[in-house]
Parts: structure tokens; sequence; C-alpha cells
């Protein structure tokens, strides 16, 4: 019974040399230790690995990843494509704006006439859309436009353009008569922009 105890005793001490070996890193210590276990988890091989690489499948094969994709190893994987949006114009105080949006961060940006974005130069900002030029090329993006550019191409113009995106009518909208004062001014204001 005591010969139980003491090995019992004597693992419990060898697992928490273990333990805070590969807490604080020492591979070597946790090696070390490695000798001293019992023979029967010395041969059944199951040693402690400190390195990366025994926890590289859990990132590769992460089933919690929400943007996870199944792999087919006979198809290519897909070219990366690059897109910029126009969202928006504003015209304040400070002048005209044009609102560009893009899954690269590099390209979400706010800009005056004469700024640049990939390359373009924002030439004329207006209320439907911008022109950009570069080189001798010139090319018009409406609100809700985009370029796109797959990987080792040139930058094309895709997406609704801002006739497919309005409304059938262009007449402008009736102010309501129970319209709060911030709503009328702003319905005014839509009202000049559309008779421009």
């Amino acid at each position: 019974m005591s010969t139980r105890l003491s090995l019992v005793e004597a693992l419990r001490r060898r697992s928490v040399v273990v333990v805070a070996a590969v807490l604080l890193g020492g591979g070597a210590a946790a090696g070390a230790d490695q000798q001293s276990l019992p023979a029967t988890a010395a041969a059944s091989g199951t040693g402690i690995t400190t390195s990366f690489d025994a926890f590289r499948s859990i990132g590769e094969r992460n089933i919690f990843d929400p943007n996870r994709v199944g792999r087919n190893e006979d198809e290519p994987p897909p070219q990366p494509v690059e897109t910029i949006s126009l969202v928006g114009t504003m015209r304040y105080s400070k002048g005209l704006f044009a609102f560009f949006d893009s899954p690269d961060s590099n390209y979400r940006k706010a800009l005056h006439e004469g700024n640049t974005i990939a390359q373009f130069t924002v030439k004329r900002i207006t209320p439907d859309g911008v022109e950009l030029t570069r080189d001798s090329q010139q090319v018009s993006l409406t609100i809700g436009q985009q370029l796109r550019r797959l990987a080792g191409e040139d930058w094309a113009v895709s997406g609704a353009t801002r006739a497919d995106l309005a409304p059938a009518s262009s007449a402008a909208p009736t102010i309501p008569v129970d319209a709060s004062d911030t709503l009328r001014r702003l319905m005014e204001q839509r009202q000049k922009q559309l008779r421009q």
C-alpha cells in the first residue's frame, strides 16, 4: 500500500514539474523531465511538445472560423479581387467631398478634387458621381459603382449606374403637412438639388 502511495505522489510531483516547465517555456526542462517519467508513459510516446507545430492544425482546421471554406485540391485558389466603391458625395462648408469604401483600408477615404486614390486623381465631383483621371485615361463613376481589379490586371468600372439605382420618377417628393422643421428643411434642400 505504501509503495502505491509513494508511486502516486512521485507521479504527482513530476507532473507539477512538467506543467511548470511548459508554462515557463522551459522546453529543455520539459524534455529533461520526460526522462524521469514512468516507463509506461515514455514507451507510449506521450511526450510533451512545446513547439507551435504541434498546434498548427487547430488554426488550419478551425471549425468555428466564420470565414472557413471547404478545400478542393483540384481547383486553383481564387484570385484576389480589389474593389473601391463610390458610396456618396457631399457638399459642405469645406467644399465638395467624394466618399470611397473598400475592404482594403488604404482605399477607404473622403477626398477633395485633386486628391488621389489607387493612382487615380479626382478631377471633378458632382452630386451624382466623380470623374477620375490617370495618365490619359478618364473614368466616370456614379454613386453605387465601383472600380474592380483582379491581381495583375488593370482597374475596370463595374456595378449599377445611378440611373439603375434611382426611382423611376425623378419628381421631387412632396413635403408632408405634419413634417418637423428639420425634415421640412431637408426636403426643401433636396427639391432644390433635383431642380439643378
